[in-house]
């Protein structure tokens, strides 16, 4: 009895074009402008919201900012207060914001973020380390080319 519907193709890859590529960030502290925490009058702020704003200002990709998504970062920072203050129905907000600043490295993968080791400019790239042999001589002698 034959199975009804479209055979499966050759190619099961998504044949789609990426609607954009990744974006390469270097794997160092951002240590560039960023606003502090606003004031709130006599209240301090939380413990906790203060170790979270410091570690998100700190991210490498935060070099990739602008103004709004800074204000969008402060505007976070008052949920996380009012996490930390006991409203726990602030936490699904919380999920949702954290996702579109990138927080957590599967955050950062949908939003097509990879941090890469800083280049070591000293190191040159043209030369061989010692005792490795290069593929480009070997395939040479195997064909018989000169």
């Amino acid at each position: 009895m034959a199975i009804t519907g479209r055979p499966p193709s050759e190619n099961p890859r998504n044949r789609n074009a990426k609607a954009y590529d990744w974006t390469t960030v270097e794997n160092t502290p951002f240590t560039g402008r960023s606003p502090d925490l606003p004031s709130r009058g006599r209240q301090r702020w939380h413990v906790e919201t203060r170790a979270w704003w410091d570690a998100v200002r700190r991210m490498p990709h935060c070099r990739l900012w602008t103004e709004t998504d800074w204000r969008f970062a402060v505007e976070t920072a008052r949920l996380v207060e009012e996490f930390w203050r006991g409203e726990l129905n602030r936490a699904a907000e919380l999920r949702l914001r954290s996702a579109k600043l990138g927080l957590t490295h599967e955050d950062r993968l949908k939003l097509r973020i990879r941090y890469v080791e800083p280049q070591d400019d000293s190191a040159t790239s043209a030369a061989d380390p010692a005792g490795v042999a290069r593929l480009d001589d070997r395939r040479k002698r195997l064909s018989g080319a000169p």
